[in-house]
């Protein structure tokens, strides 16, 4: 019977590539989805705001990418950022038609990794 074996210098190296590479990759490390959602919608102005509470260290290079918008389960917006505004919480307001007993859907998504979905049904 054989057995093949790998030399304590292959071993020793593939170590070492492995720690290299979970060090260097700090996007990775420090990757998350937005926390927090919050819609409020203002029937008179007709406009939506969305809070959302996303923290990180650079806002310029870890941010949310992304925000879609759904009516009644229907896509209406979808609005793309290249950086957020200020390192941990901020609000976006939208112009939205909306009445009493429609669904508002948000989901904030991370330009690294993860996203959250807040929900508001207006008048209740």
């Amino acid at each position: 019977m054989s057995y093949n074996r790998v030399s304590p210098q292959a071993f020793i190296f593939c170590l070492l590539l492995s720690f290299l590479a979970i060090c260097l990759w700090p996007a990775a490390s420090q990757a998350h989805g937005p926390k927090d959602v919050t819609l409020t919608y203002d029937s008179d102005s007709q406009t939506l705001s969305v809070s959302i509470s996303h923290s990180v260290s650079n806002p310029q290079k870890h941010y949310v990418k992304k925000v879609t918008i759904t009516k009644n389960g229907e896509p209406v917006a979808t609005h793309e950022y290249t950086s957020q505004s200020t390192p941990s919480s901020f609000t976006y307001t939208y112009p939205m038609e909306a009445k009493a007993g429609d669904t508002l859907k948000v989901k904030a998504k991370c330009n690294y990794f993860g996203s959250k979905t807040g929900e508001l049904t207006i008048g209740k």
